[in-house]
């Protein structure tokens, strides 16, 4: 640090020398100068790659420069684009040392805004006199003064006694880490993120445009006004990205628009359509200028707002990215025509359940990283990479949405075709932007994009986004200079036959229906007929997820389908099994697969079949698990990287995240190299993966010499009633043979003899504590011995039960609204939803644990209560030992710290560290062999571990009523005897420190 400081010192001095000159008015010494000599240096010091001395591609380098634009006055993107990893941390804007930067407030806008678009915590100005640092999170305004935002402001004088200060958040090694986030930690309350911003303004728009349309020319039905105004705001952002760009003149569209003449806006149109050939112009075809009109007020008002001062956003910086995930929530809701005849924005009922609106774009990048990477490998060990190689790849998103999977893939395509030219000394399709950075040309972007990249999506307005977003795309490094000259037309691609509107999972020629509702809702695809290759190189995107209940209730038909045509269409799927099966049927051998969907299909059961196809045919290649970690905010998706490939590849790895911070500081991160043959040994059971050495040891131990639970003890679900709000008393009062208790303001009295006694609230279920019934629950059935339970006859409820019958009847309609499984007898509504675990649900002695839970809870039941369970929630019930094995030698070995682990990598990850264990989950559960019965030494060691469990429940009872000493006493021999069964269950695994490090029942990872 000395030698930096040193440096810095004398960078310092060399400016102060010829202070005078560089900040006089008339100062000839300009920004590109600063830059060179002060800036680049300063930042260099504080440890980013300024000159790209190692080598890195483009698409890693620490540092872009915006050298394209040569003038001051026609520069509309930042100076310096500072990344990690090649995401965005922060833009830093140069001025000239003449340009007092501490009370210019047009500087200030300038950078805050290129920041607010760009969703950065901060931005940075400096002209060396000065360094600023905003916090751009607040909206600027054009009026704002230099001030406002304003974090950190550090004079050139200064920036020796405030090195450590200035490094802390602008260093490469602390903003790797997380350094703009610690040191900068409040943001403007109450300020919406810009693609928030930018959406409310958009729906603003899209209201405004529709109503005023259908104001005048009553019959346009919905769909077409929505299709007019997507058309006209597509129009106005293309525009403006342009002239920020400078790739058409400044205020093009609020000039004409001013002049409130529709002949100009046409004329203007006209042009454009003749220039770029996107069909978002085409006047030919524009009904909007020929039959109908929006009021020109109206259009001048929304213009206005995409210029400053009532813009807060840089249409330069606002590029495909950002418009991607804007549109992706844009897409998730349709304007509607409300009773009174207004109209009005809501959710589509498509995206109403979907557990998904839009991806994290470090999750985009990565996925589609990782299956180029792997791709241009595979095409290099066949020999060198070519254009041609590259141009002829077809890449394929199965559900486009905004096109940002496509997006990436286009860039990926792009650095690989600037690293092919330059490693063969061919400039002729490269321009240069600085000494070492290169840029393609457009006309060879303009070939990969309509060669190679193609998608499909169900919903119109996706599709025309998407196509939208990839022309914005091939514009975006582009300037007047780099595109073909003014004289020629079309310079464009057309993607009509690149994007298409249509089901990707739904053949038109084996789907049943061909017009009508069912077929319109459907919008089944011809793949035959349609212009999409045969198959692809590379497929990706993250389609649909959708439950199977969903399914039924939005399109049955649809679903029926699946059922038909889809092997992994199995128990209660998700849509995105069906998905995955399409992607693999219309990819070539040696082609590669990756998607972001839910990790779930690791584990559960019906994810058996895809986990089939996948063994069976040595298909993955990568897994990137996030966990538990909730990376979609206010979503409860769970999710992973998978990347797939057709090449035979017989290994492949697994990364478990626990932390999503830290995979966006190394999100190349390598996996946990496991042999294929290991998945071909499983099939379609469940997956239960290390991440390194140690876990893969402390699987390989438990799971040797064991035995499934499942073969050694009965794992129960509880009674579904599917009406707890009937059939559950939680408040009540036993006055002898009665129960008096109250429910929605009303008073009842019921027979005693009707109830039974249950487990309501979970937090009691304590591991290795007794558990007592804390309600009751309604139980209208008969249990004969040794014969099913069945519903009490009406006739018999009369007559034995008639209070309980007069509350149940008053409750008639509501249990007449369940579904039933099976149908009851007639007359018999009060029948349970599910005709499940009646027989068992009140055996004892138990164990009964939640099945949401972090393994610090099971408990004993020696009572014999009822519990339910449902899905991912409430209890499951281990009952009937087998084999010599005793309860207490379960309840030891559930509550061991390496079963804990098992169960977490075997079950379903939820927020906040906890994880669901179903009866499937449980069942896997290895029990290491002992022959109890016949061999003396095992039994021994059965024992041993029941007598310590027997001693642990006796100890935890006490402490309950112990105090002083007593009570230390039994705490010191609680930890004891816990050490004590873990000893025990390790010696029979052969465990001795391998296990040290996994944690405890009870915490979190």
């Amino acid at each position: 640090m000395t030698h930096i400081k040193s440096a810095l010192q004398k960078l310092v001095g060399r400016f102060k020398v010829d202070e005078t000159r560089f900040i006089a008015s008339s100062s000839t010494f300009q920004e590109t100068e600063v830059r060179v000599e002060f800036i680049d240096p300063l930042f260099a010091l504080m440890g980013w790659q300024m000159d790209n001395s190692i080598g890195l591609p483009s698409a890693l380098r620490d540092v872009l420069r915006e050298e394209s634009h040569q003038t001051e006055s026609s520069t509309k993107k930042p100076d310096y684009t500072f990344r990690i990893a090649a995401v965005r941390k922060f833009f830093v804007e140069a001025k000239r040392p003449s340009v007092d930067i501490r009370i210019n407030k047009d500087s200030a806008f300038q950078v805050r805004s290129y920041g607010y678009t760009a969703g950065h915590h901060i931005a940075v100005l400096t002209n060396f006199r000065t360094l600023r640092i905003y916090d751009v999170q607040l909206e600027p305004k054009a009026n704002d003064d230099a001030d406002v935002g304003l974090l950190m402001s550090v004079d050139y004088e200064d920036f020796v006694s405030r090195f450590d200060e200035i490094v802390a958040a602008l260093g490469r090694d602390q903003v790797a880490a997380g350094g703009i986030e610690a040191v900068f930690k409040t943001t403007a309350t109450g300020s919406i993120p810009a693609n928030a911003s930018f959406l409310n303004r958009i729906n603003s728009w899209r209201v405004r445009i529709a109503q005023d349309l259908s104001s005048r020319y009553s019959a346009l039905a919905i769909e077409e006004l929505s299709d007019f105004t997507q058309k006209i705001i597509n129009r106005i952002i293309f525009i403006r990205m342009c002239e920020d760009r400078g790739i058409e003149g400044e205020y093009v569209l609020r000039d004409v628009a001013n002049t409130k003449s529709m002949v100009e806006l046409r004329t203007l149109f006209k042009r454009l359509d003749d220039r770029y050939n996107t069909g978002l112009f085409d006047v030919t075809k524009d009904r909007l200028q020929d039959t109908y009109e929006i009021d020109t007020n109206i259009f001048i008002g929304i213009v206005d707002e995409v210029y400053a001062p009532n813009s807060p956003y840089s249409f330069s910086v606002l590029d495909a990215d950002f418009l991607g995930q804007v549109y992706e929530l844009f897409l998730g809701q349709q304007l509607v025509f409300a009773a009174d005849g207004s109209i009005s924005l809501e959710f589509k009922p498509a995206y109403v359940h979907r557990e998904i609106v839009t991806t994290p774009q470090p999750l985009v990048d990565e996925v589609v990283r990782r299956v180029f990477q792997s791709k241009f490998t595979e095409l290099k060990l066949q020999g060198p990479l070519t254009m041609d190689s590259i141009k002829s790849l077809h890449v394929f998103d199965v559900a486009v949405g905004s096109s940002r999977f496509l997006l990436q893939a286009f860039d990926e395509m792009i650095e690989a075709a600037i690293e092919v030219l330059l490693a063969q000394g061919d400039e002729t399709l490269l321009y240069r932007v600085t000494d070492d950075n290169y840029k393609l040309a457009f006309t060879a972007k303009r070939e990969i994009l309509r060669n190679c990249l193609f998608g499909c999506d169900i919903d119109y307005n996706a599709v025309e986004i998407a196509r939208f977003s990839l022309m914005v795309r091939l514009l975006e490094d582009e300037t007047k200079g780099t595109l073909p000259p003014i004289a020629q037309t079309k310079i464009l691609p057309d993607l009509d036959n690149n994007i298409l509107h249509g089901n990707t999972v739904v053949d038109a020629t084996s789907f049943p229906f061909t017009s009508g509702v069912v077929f319109d809702k459907t919008q089944p695809l011809n793949w035959e007929a349609s212009t999409l290759p045969e198959s692809f190189d590379i497929v990706l995107g993250n389609p649909p997820y959708v439950k199977t209940e969903e399914m039924l209730s939005e399109n049955a038909e649809e679903m029926a389908y699946y059922k038909d045509n889809y092997k992994t269409a199995y128990k209660q799927f998700d849509k995105y099994f069906v998905f995955i099966e399409r992607a693999l049927s219309k990819m070539k051998s040696g082609a590669w697969f990756g998607m972001v969907i839910p990790n779930k299909w690791i584990t559960i059961e019906s994810g058996k079949k895809l986990r089939e196809i996948f063994a069976k045919n040595g298909l993955v290649s990568q897994i990137v698990d996030f966990g538990n970690e909730k990376l979609f905010e206010g979503k409860s998706a769970y999710v992973c990287l998978l990347v797939l490939t057709k090449t035979g590849t017989s290994d492949f790895s697994y990364r478990h995240v626990n932390d999503y911070q830290e995979f966006l500081l190394q999100p190349h991160a390598p996996g946990f190299n496991l042999p294929g043959a290991l998945l071909k040994g499983v099939g379609g059971s469940a997956w239960v993966l290390p991440n390194d050495d140690s876990e893969a040891l402390v699987l390989a131990r438990l799971t040797a010499n064991s035995t499934p639970l499942s073969k050694l003890i009965d794992a129960k679900n509880g009674i579904q009633t599917s009406a707890n709000d009937v059939y559950l008393i939680d408040t009540f009062t036993v006055n002898g043979n009665y129960i008096d208790f109250v429910k929605s303001g009303v008073s009842w009295r019921i027979e005693k003899a009707i109830t039974r006694p249950y487990v309501n609230d979970s937090s009691r279920v304590i591991s290795y504590m007794p558990i007592d019934a804390d309600a009751l629950m309604i139980f209208p059935y008969a249990i004969s011995i040794g014969g099913a339970p069945a519903a009490i006859d009406p006739a018999a409820m009369r007559r034995d039960y008639p209070m309980a019958k007069a509350y149940l009847d008053a409750h008639k309609t509501r249990l007449e609204r369940r579904s039933v499984s099976p149908p009851p007898r007639p007359g018999v509504f009060y029948a349970y939803g599910r005709h499940q675990a009646l027989e068992v649900v009140f055996t004892a002695p138990k164990i009964i644990y939640s099945v949401n839970q972090k393994g610090d809870k099971y408990a004993i039941d020696t009572v014999g209560v009822a519990y339910a369970s449902g899905g991912t929630a409430g209890e499951v019930a281990l009952i009937g030992p087998k084999d010599g094995y005793s309860l207490e030698f379960f309840l030891g070995l559930l509550n061991h710290r390496a079963i804990e682990f098992f169960v977490r990598k075997r079950g379903s990850p939820f927020g906040g560290g906890w994880y669901a264990r179903g009866t499937a989950v449980v069942d896997d559960i290895p029990v290491p062999n002992l022959d109890i019965i016949g061999n003396p030494a095992d039994q021994a060691k059965h024992d041993a571990i029941v007598d310590d469990v027997r001693a642990l429940m006796k100890v935890l009872q006490d402490i309950r009523t112990a105090s002083g000493r007593n009570l230390q006493a039994l705490t010191t021999k609680h930890k004891v005897l816990l050490n004590s069964v873990e000893m025990k269950f390790n010696a029979l695994w052969g465990f001795s420190n391998e296990i040290r490090d996994l944690v405890l029942p009870g915490e979190q990872m």
